[in-house]
């Protein structure tokens, strides 16, 4: 049976007011639950890509929520493949 790679670590922060506070501040569990979610299964698709070439996932993986709930992705990569295969898994 072949391991399932570990999901990625994602760091998550969302937009209040005009700070960027990190998702374990947040105390509504309606707001935190779903942008954990939202933030876990970024990390759960990302930790299946693979760059062709290096054959690396990304690394330090953040996603930032603004207070409209607009998700921006962003993540250290060896290479301009690897962004390219990330952006194909995530359309």
């Amino acid at each position: 049976m072949e391991d399932m790679p570990a999901d990625l670590p994602v760091e998550i922060t969302v937009g209040v007011g005009s700070r960027r506070v990190g998702i374990d501040d947040i105390n509504d569990p309606r707001v935190a639950g779903p942008l954990r979610s939202a933030g876990e299964d970024i990390g759960r698709k990302l930790a299946n890509v693979l760059c062709p070439v290096h054959k690396k996932t990304a690394q330090r993986v953040r996603v930032h929520f603004d207070k409209r709930g607009g998700a921006d992705l962003q993540y250290d990569s060896c290479c301009e493949q690897l962004g390219t295969r990330i952006g194909a898994e995530l359309g």
